[in-house]
């Protein structure tokens, strides 16, 4: 039986916040610089802005488990349908996590992760955060389950939409 190694719950609200605020500022950094300075219920308009900070948001939510649980090996995000990526953003992410093993650590982590983001996430005033009663969802894979295309690491052979890597990040040759 493992220990869950969960993050005392005012270092994972300080953690949300520092995710949140820093995916934020990631996504600032990707739209034109004359829109940088707008009010962030405006920003929270914009497809391109929103794509962006989902995108860093995904990025900082596997970093930081990654720095919690060494264990895990890579992140990849995933739409809960095919659909997903077409339609604006609902506001909830889907992570797969690949590990040696399937941690009830990583899913309680997940859970209190989750609570701490939505509170932040309801703070910024966006309609699609209001009424959710949660937004992250953290599922586990192994190699071996990828390796025979069942349970989780199933996913990796969908037709539609296979999840892609957010973390680590590889570096484009340039």
């Amino acid at each position: 039986m493992e220990n869950p190694v969960v993050p005392l719950p005012n270092d994972l609200s300080q953690a949300a916040n520092k995710i949140c605020e820093t995916a934020l500022e990631d996504a600032k950094a990707q739209i034109h610089p004359l829109l940088r300075s707008a009010e962030l219920h405006r920003l929270g308009q914009r497809v391109e802005f929103v794509k962006a900070f989902k995108l860093a948001l995904e990025r900082r939510v596997a970093q930081k488990l990654a720095l919690w649980r060494p264990d895990v090996q890579a992140v990849f995000q995933f739409d809960e349908s095919w659909m997903e990526s077409r339609s604006t953003w609902d506001g909830s992410i889907h992570l797969l996590v690949k590990v040696p093993r399937l941690s009830s650590a990583i899913k309680g982590m997940g859970k209190a992760l989750d609570k701490s983001l939505l509170k932040y996430l309801k703070q910024l005033g966006w309609q699609r955060f209001q009424k959710r009663q949660t937004i992250l969802e953290i599922q586990q894979f192994t190699p071996d389950e990828l390796r025979h295309g069942i349970s989780y690491g199933a996913m990796f052979y969908a037709v539609y939409s296979v999840p892609v890597k957010v973390w680590p990040q590889t570096r484009r040759a340039g």
